[in-house]
């Protein structure tokens, strides 16, 4: 009979037959996609949904912060949709329905990647000046909700008097005395390695203060358009003004680092 050597075939091939859709549901194996491919012997389409899918992931990242990040997602959503309703079509084959592409989708946008991209828009907001000439950074919005930022730390905010979003790196916080020798910057009376000491004709030859209470000092960064005196600038903020903990730098591609 025909249907005996099938059989036989099918028993001597690297992947056991019980392993097909309609013995073996895909299960948890739906989160991942390619997997249910793979795990029924069906290499090549499994390779195609899962370097599909690898492939918008990965490019959304390098892209995040631009509007080409958002069209990497949608490409990776599909492809997941794609690996999960195919799945589910093979496994309760011949009764599917077409229509039921739209609630796995559903269901795999609201549990997986709507919680992933809002988790990422507070702790990774890709902090960018308004007229984009400055360098882009990562910023954690939740970083000080509790907390108060550090010496040493890189924040988001706006800087005073214009408002503009700058990045800039917390030099003393509220209660240490800040001093300038003519030389250098003392924090509470240690040589401080985050500022610049660059010579400014509106400093005076020598200065002391206490940072006020919820205020930091800060020193923004410096723009490509400003003058070189304006590097080691210090500039007392309120921690109100202060939007989130900048954590890396993302842009320039060059440039990337974390902070």
């Amino acid at each position: 009979m025909v249907g005996t050597p099938r059989r036989a075939a099918a028993d001597k091939r690297e992947w056991p037959a019980d392993r097909r859709p309609f013995e073996r549901p895909a299960g948890p194996r739906l989160l991942v996609p390619g997997w249910p491919q793979f795990a029924w012997g069906q290499r090549e389409r499994g390779f195609v949904l899962l370097a599909s899918f690898v492939f918008g992931l990965g490019a959304a990242i390098m892209a995040w912060g631009t509007w080409l990040a958002w069209g990497f997602f949608a490409f990776a959503f599909v492809a997941h949709v794609t690996s999960a309703s195919d799945a589910i079509r093979q496994g309760s084959f011949p009764a599917y329905s077409r229509r039921a592409a739209l609630p796995v989708a559903a269901v795999l946008g609201t549990t997986i990647y709507l919680p992933i991209l809002l988790g990422l828009a507070v702790t990774a907001w890709p902090g960018a000046a308004q007229d984009h000439t400055q360098n882009v950074y990562l910023v954690n919005r939740w970083a000080y909700r509790g907390a108060t930022p550090r010496r040493g730390d890189w924040v988001w905010l706006r800087v005073p008097p214009t408002g503009r979003m700058k990045a800039a790196r917390v030099v003393a916080v509220a209660g240490q005395e800040v001093e300038w020798t003519g030389l250098e910057w003392r924090v509470d009376g240690k040589p401080s390695r985050y500022v610049v000491p660059v010579r400014s004709s509106a400093w005076p030859q020598v200065c002391r203060f206490r940072v006020p209470a919820h205020q930091v000092l800060i020193e923004p960064e410096q723009e490509q358009e400003e003058p070189s005196a304006a590097a080691g600038s210090l500039v007392l903020v309120d921690r109100d003004q202060i939007i989130g903990r900048a954590w890396a730098q993302y842009y320039p591609v060059w440039d990337r680092r974390l902070l």
